[in-house]
């Protein structure tokens, strides 16, 4: 049996008593997970998390234009770390979706920018921004490799989410830099995984090699790791 294969997978109702919230989750999936969209059923569960959990200090892998930023913020009043390469990634191929065009647009007319790249400095961090949150972030320009995390404490962090560049190397970097920083009883997150659909979604395979590759270290780190179904999240609880 593959690693991926041991974890287990948990619905959104699973989670009040996993994770010993007071507030319940009802979620029912309007689409189907291979044309998943993180508004569909991601962005409940993450505002749920933040809204129960009530992390002080929140770690982020890969800003792009502050979505997760944002939803963190919103829902609580932690102070955000955040990642992401100052210039991009070449591969990635980041576009503005079309119902984002128009305020998009603006924003680039503001920070006089066109909008043929939104992953390089003037557009990451955007929609925290746009909502003047910026004074509660502290957005990190960097190579996640190359971030330097030996001035933080060990349980600096009380939630991370993993959401960087998708390769195997990457992730398993970001994963141990993240281990390394959370504190007893926090909550690790990362987002693309999705064993269901690593056929249709090329995004998915570096998360599911890493998470294959480094189960043992997870599972000697982490209380309690799962699948949250139908979404496009996987969970764990550091010991």
């Amino acid at each position: 049996m593959s690693n991926i294969n041991k974890i287990k997978k948990v619905y959104p109702k699973d989670l009040q008593a996993l994770l010993g919230f007071n507030e319940s989750l009802l979620i029912t999936a309007s689409k189907p997970v291979t044309v998943w969209r993180v508004e569909y059923v991601d962005e409940p569960i993450f505002r749920y998390i933040y809204r129960n959990f009530k992390p002080k200090r929140h770690l982020e892998f890969g800003t792009w234009q502050g979505a997760g930023t944002f939803l963190c913020l919103d829902e609580c009043t932690a102070t955000v770390w955040t990642i992401n390469l100052p210039l991009g990634e070449e591969s990635a191929g980041y576009s503005v979706n079309p119902e984002e065009y128009f305020s998009v647009s603006k924003w680039a007319d503001y920070v006089k920018l066109d909008t043929k790249r939104t992953d390089t400095i003037g557009f990451i961090g955007r929609l925290y921004l746009e909502k003047g949150l910026g004074g509660r972030v502290c957005q990190i320009y960097s190579d996640t490799r190359d971030w330097d995390i030996s001035n933080y404490p060990n349980d600096f962090f009380d939630t991370v989410l993993i959401d960087g560049a998708h390769t195997e190397e990457l992730v398993i970097n970001d994963t141990k830099k993240a281990l390394s920083l959370l504190r007893s009883k926090g909550i690790v997150m990362w987002h693309d995984f999705c064993p269901e659909i690593e056929k249709e979604c090329s995004n998915t395979i570096g998360i599911h090699r890493a998470i294959e590759k480094i189960y043992d270290i997870l599972s000697n780190e982490l209380s309690d790791i799962f699948w949250i179904y139908p979404s496009w999240i996987l969970l764990g609880v550091k010991k």
